[in-house]
């Protein structure tokens, strides 16, 4: 099994992403709307003491599933896409699977903080 490395900027998860955003206009108008619908609704000073790392407040905002960024909570979904990805094998274990599924939204925040920054698009505001 051959799987891109996941900072590669061909990764699928960068076009998924992209097209998770339920937002019109390129992808650095995308990225910059998602961010200010999350500084808006979670990026509050209580949550920021609750949760001090960006990336994981960002990914506790994404399990809430924002109307904004519609990405995959289903359990069947999220590991059908690990495989079409080449993460884990067609013939994965339960506790690969297992890996997968808690892992899935702080994954998804790293790669959206990751493809803002390939789009030069500033966060800084949201720490």
């Amino acid at each position: 099994m051959t799987t891109l490395k996941t900072n590669n900027k061909l990764h699928p998860v960068f076009n998924y992403l992209i097209d998770c955003i339920d937002f019109n206009g390129s992808n650095v108008e995308k990225l910059h709307s998602v961010l200010i619908e999350f500084n808006r609704v979670a990026n509050y000073d209580n949550n920021k003491r609750n949760i001090p790392n960006l990336q994981n407040r960002f990914a506790d905002w994404l399990q809430g599933l924002p109307s904004c960024i519609n990405v995959d909570y289903e359990n069947y979904r999220i590991i059908e896409i690990a495989k079409e990805w080449g993460s884990i094998g067609k013939d994965a274990t339960d506790k690969q699977e297992d890996k997968i599924l808690s892992d899935w939204f702080n994954f998804i925040s790293c790669k959206f903080f990751q493809l803002c920054t390939q789009n030069k698009v500033d966060y800084s505001y949201t720490y």
